[in-house]
């Protein structure tokens, strides 16, 4: 077993992986909320099947499952491969968008 302490950190590899998943996490988001509005309309019928719980669940976390899952995936294929760097590097990238996914409240009241 390899101490995570021990592991070379590609700090590099980081900061872009963080960029372009939260990119793509907020392309999800937009992608949403358009398919939504597109297929519902403006009606009645859209306001009242926006306010179902399910669609909420599924508006609000899907775009984080795809992503995080991508990452899990990448996690225990480098873990099994032993390439303990990209481990490392993808272990400290979902860590970050967990933090970003808990503040994404307080973000958007920043940004908007």
């Amino acid at each position: 077993m390899v101490s995570i302490k021990n592991i070379k950190t590609d700090y590099k590899r980081i900061v872009i992986a963080s960029i372009l998943l939260i990119a793509v996490t907020l392309l999800l988001y937009l992608i949403e909320i358009f398919g939504f509005w597109g297929i519902y309309g403006e009606g009645a019928t859209a306001s009242r099947i926006s306010e179902l719980w399910y669609v909420d669940l599924i508006l609000n976390f899907s775009p984080i499952v795809l992503v995080g899952g991508f990452l899990i995936y990448k996690i225990w294929s480098s873990y099994k491969q032993e390439e303990y760097v990209k481990y490392k590097t993808y272990l400290i990238t979902v860590l970050i968008l967990i933090i970003v996914y808990a503040l994404k409240g307080q973000i958007m009241k920043l940004v908007f």
